[in-house]
């Protein structure tokens, strides 16, 4: 009675701590920053970018870029969590602003 008990509890307990470790997110900022760019590609292949607009939207990979190798440099060589969640805003703001511009060409056409 007192083994099971006590395997019980032990099960309870690695089920609760494995439902309390964070999800693994589904790409990492490389894989997005390839995924922007292909993206940009695309757009501009399909003529839903301008060359003024395409040029924005390279400026700003490469400023993510070098936002996130001088976020390295300060940290030994990685990106601190406070650092990730940033450069995924960025990226996320390109990746709306990407849609956005590649959208509105197919609603006035």
């Amino acid at each position: 009675m007192k083994r099971t008990s006590i395997l019980v509890a032990a099960m309870a307990m690695l089920i609760g701590f494995q439902t309390l470790q964070p999800a693994e997110a589904r790409y990492t900022i490389y894989q997005r920053q390839v995924a922007l760019q292909r993206d940009i590609q695309k757009g501009v292949h399909a003529n839903e970018l301008t060359k003024d607009e395409y040029e924005s939207l390279k400026d700003s990979m490469a400023d993510i870029s070098k936002r996130i190798e001088k976020m390295k440099s300060k940290n030994f060589g990685k990106l601190s969590i406070k650092d990730q969640g940033k450069i995924e805003r960025s990226l996320n703001d390109v990746s709306v602003k990407i849609q956005k511009l590649r959208l509105a060409k197919r609603v006035a056409k």
